[in-house]
């Protein structure tokens, strides 16, 4: 479907990924050797993979971000790992280049960016600043007139092979900001830079993912992409586009799973009938399509934000709502194997294990959905007079926590988490009415309102919520006074 919405350009571009995906790639030997094979690599760049999203100067396509997703979906059917390669690219690793790069940067690296002879990465991670990016402990100083840098990054995808580093850094002092962030270009080459081993993963193992260590790393001031101590609000913009690729990547591992899980219980023969003719499966079934049509609407719904605020706020819910929804996409596909769905031979353990991580990285689920329901209680959300019954419940729900605690309701991160849910939910399902209502086709009407059905059934656990005590604290055996302090805290 995110094809279906994208250019003609990037329309032509999927089929050449989807023949190429069932000719050359094979996923399950990727993750045996956890590696991608070199003429693998080489034939994305043949096909200009690298370059989607990259100005057409510089050698790249120049095509949008729903562009980029509709690629970057089609390229997870067949294999996550190939597919975050790129993704990461694409949006991550380049993104912040394309914007706020100088004439000389763009003119030093985009050519071989878009070629795919030089490959990008992004480091913000840290061991101590996982989804807390006001955290970094990697600190670049002026010296000299050049730039030191001092620390450690984490799990940086692409690390072991990429051929330039956007690193995100506090910056006291630079650009006069006490206590800024910015970015800076990194090459391999750099003296007092290394890339660490790769990590043991649980999927995603043909994708790279290393540590980077910046042990007195010298660099030229020229090396700064954009202005000094501004990189907290180029982080944003960034990481949107990061989230929205890697929520296109999720659509594609829930569409390979689907596409399993039909071509099963059409087969399958159980208690005199087909898997498909047992009314349990077909809600089954009937639920999963549902999922990942709001999936890709809202997607596509994110990815057509041209304001950084509000391209900012859509790709969290699509990042939470995605990611959820392919790892449950995934189970869902194996439950219907039964115990064939275990056996790695059909590529769902595989997809299971793949999917696993979205759910943490690029901003860990819980952290982001906390995040969402404090800016919709910042927000003040009116309903429109053809908002939908959800949307118009999210507004209701948002004002009872209002009313009933005042500001003390960002003091509240479990009530804050089931109103960001809620939220998600809602900005789901208008995206999945929205796409339904224009194309009039009745499957797609009956998924969409599967899914305004199932918000619904979220808003009302929100406001139960709500009346209730924390009853988590005498669950887990403690008096709310004796709860276990963290290792260090005072007295």
């Amino acid at each position: 479907m995110l094809a279906e919405q994208a250019s003609p350009e990037a329309r032509a571009l999927v089929e050449q990924v989807e023949r190429f995906g069932r000719e050359r790639l094979d996923a399950q030997a990727i993750d045996a050797t956890a590696s991608i094979p070199p003429h693998v690599l080489s034939g994305l760049a043949e096909l200009g993979l690298f370059g989607v999203t990259l100005p057409e100067p510089f050698g790249g396509s120049g095509l949008s971000l729903l562009d980029a997703c509709a690629v970057i979906a089609s390229l997870a059917r067949f294999d996550r790992s190939v597919a975050v390669s790129v993704g990461l690219h694409l949006g991550l690793g380049t993104r912040g280049l394309v914007r706020w790069g100088s004439e000389a940067h763009h003119a030093r690296y985009l050519p071989e960016l878009a070629s795919g002879t030089r490959i990008a990465a992004f480091a913000t991670t840290e061991p101590s600043a996982g989804s807390d990016l006001t955290l970094l402990r990697t600190v670049a100083r002026q010296d000299g007139g050049q730039l030191l840098v001092r620390g450690d990054k984490s799990y940086v995808a692409n690390g072991g092979f990429a051929g330039l580093f956007t690193v995100a850094v506090a910056s006291p002092g630079l650009g006069g900001a006490e206590r800024g962030q910015s970015l800076l270009l990194v090459e391999p080459s750099d003296a007092g830079f290394s890339v660490q081993r790769e990590e043991h993963k649980l999927g995603l193992k043909g994708s790279s993912t290393t540590g980077l260590v910046f042990d007195d790393c010298r660099l030229p001031e020229d090396r700064l992409l954009g202005a000094p101590g501004k990189g907290a609000s180029m982080l944003a913009h960034i990481l949107s586009w990061g989230r929205t690729l890697m929520s296109a990547g999720c659509c594609g591992a829930a569409t390979f799973a689907i596409e399993k899980a039909m071509e099963h219980v059409q087969q399958r023969v159980q208690f005199g009938k087909p898997l498909a003719a047992q009314e349990v499966v077909r809600d089954r079934l009937a639920q999963m399509h549902a999922r990942l049509f709001a999936m890709e609407a809202l997607v596509a719904h994110t990815s057509r934000q041209s304001d950084d605020e509000a391209l900012a706020v859509a790709s969290l819910s699509a990042k939470v709502f995605c990611s959820e929804g392919a790892w449950h996409v995934c189970d869902e596909a194996l439950q219907l194997h039964g115990a064939l769905g275990f056996i790695e031979d059909t590529g769902l353990a595989l997809a299971l294990r793949d999917v696993r991580v979205t759910r943490i990285f690029e901003g860990a689920n819980d952290v982001l959905l906390t995040h969402l329901g404090a800016s919709e209680m910042a927000r003040k959300r009116t309903s429109s007079p053809d908002a939908s019954e959800a949307e118009r419940a999210l507004v209701a729900l948002a004002r009872q926590l209002e009313a009933r605690h005042r500001l003390r309701i960002f003091r509240s991160p479990r009530l804050l988490h089931a109103l960001g849910e809620a939220t998600v939910w809602v900005e789901a399902s208008n995206a999945a009415l929205h796409r339904a209502r224009a194309t009039a086709r009745p499957a797609e009407l009956a998924r969409a309102e599967l899914i305004h059905a199932q918000a619904l059934r979220v808003l009302a656990s929100a406001r139960s919520l709500d009346s209730q005590d924390d009853r988590s604290v005498l669950a887990l055996g403690f008096e709310p006074a004796s709860l276990p302090r963290p290792i260090g805290a005072q007295a």
